[in-house]
């Protein structure tokens, strides 16, 4: 009698493993898919950082260290104004 019991007992305890190491698994996948979620927007958010320090270094230089004239080119440029003799090209490759 004792040993059906133990021999009951062993199987669920395997089954029980095999569940809890099934469980374990799919929890580890839907972990590393957030993982990789997450570094992707943290790429994205880097490259957004890197692009408002490379627009706030240009806005600083030219609030401490540019003249007036080239202030005001730039504000110019900015609104799409161009010299009256100036000639603007623009890349209409695909994929740039």
């Amino acid at each position: 009698m004792k040993t059906k019991l133990m021999k009951g007992h062993s199987k669920l305890l395997v089954f029980m493993a095999c569940f809890i190491l099934l469980f374990a698994i799919v929890f580890f996948v839907i972990l590393q898919k957030n993982v990789n979620a997450k570094e992707a927007e943290l790429r994205a958010l880097q490259g957004e950082l890197q692009e408002l320090q490379e627009e706030n270094s240009e806005v600083d230089y030219l609030i401490n260290e540019a003249d007036d004239a080239e202030l005001y080119e730039h504000l110019a440029r900015e609104r799409g104004y161009v010299y009256p003799d100036e000639k603007i090209y623009y890349n209409v490759t695909p994929g740039k």
